[in-house]
């Protein structure tokens, strides 16, 4: 079974699907909604002693119902922040890279561990070599693993990044870096709840281009 949310509060520039693939693996429960409808007795014709029978009615339109709730599961939530944290990583990385700042504070909003190292490691060599990265990159990101389902700390990312429109330059000149171009890349990303409650990239690896 597959369930497909869209998320409406990330990044409008950034296009994906957040699938949650379930089964077999592990349960999540989208959400229940209860409507209790309230009851009307019809009164029994005279000398009738059976019961009046009752009738549900349902609320009319635009009225609450009487008793409503609501509940997000767990592997939800944690799904929806991981997500948010990768795109994110993204975002911080495709600013700092317009001047190859490797020591810019915002990488580190949704990266650590590995993945901020090597985020970091990156820029510096740019930097060295007098290149910059411009333009953004675009992600696709997909849920594949939520653990524990019961109480999410770790959810596992893959991709199909796309860096087209995301090229190395050469800062003196705004030539290009080379002429290789950029494409469809597959990506793989560990994401996970850090002790301050944040979510944050741990470590990621991205294939050549033409891999996705």
């Amino acid at each position: 079974m597959r369930v497909e949310l869209t998320s409406d509060f990330l990044d409008s520039r950034h296009r994906f699907r957040l699938r949650l693939l379930y089964g077999g693996l592990w349960g999540v429960m989208t959400g229940a909604v209860l409507l209790l409808a309230s009851c009307s007795g019809a009164s029994s014709p005279a000398g009738d002693e059976s019961p009046a029978a009752e009738s549900p009615t349902e609320a009319p339109p635009g009225e609450p119902s009487e008793t409503s709730s609501s509940e997000t599961a767990p592997t939800v939530l944690a799904a929806a922040a991981a997500v948010e944290a990768y795109l994110g990583m993204w975002r911080d990385m495709a600013e700092a890279a317009v001047t190859s700042d490797w020591q810019s504070p915002s990488l580190a909003r949704h990266a650590t561990g590995d993945a901020l190292s090597a985020i970091s490691r990156g820029m510096y060599a740019d930097r060295l070599n007098g290149l910059v990265t411009l333009g953004e990159p675009v992600n696709d990101p997909q849920v594949t693993s939520v653990d524990p389902p019961k109480d999410p700390t770790t959810v596992l990312i893959s991709d199909c990044g796309d860096s087209s429109n995301w090229l190395k330059y050469v800062d003196e000149t705004g030539e290009l870096a080379d002429e290789e171009p950029g494409g469809r890349q597959a990506i793989t990303a560990e994401v996970q709840e850090q002790p301050d409650g944040a979510w944050r990239v741990t470590r990621f690896a991205v294939e050549g281009v033409g891999s996705c």
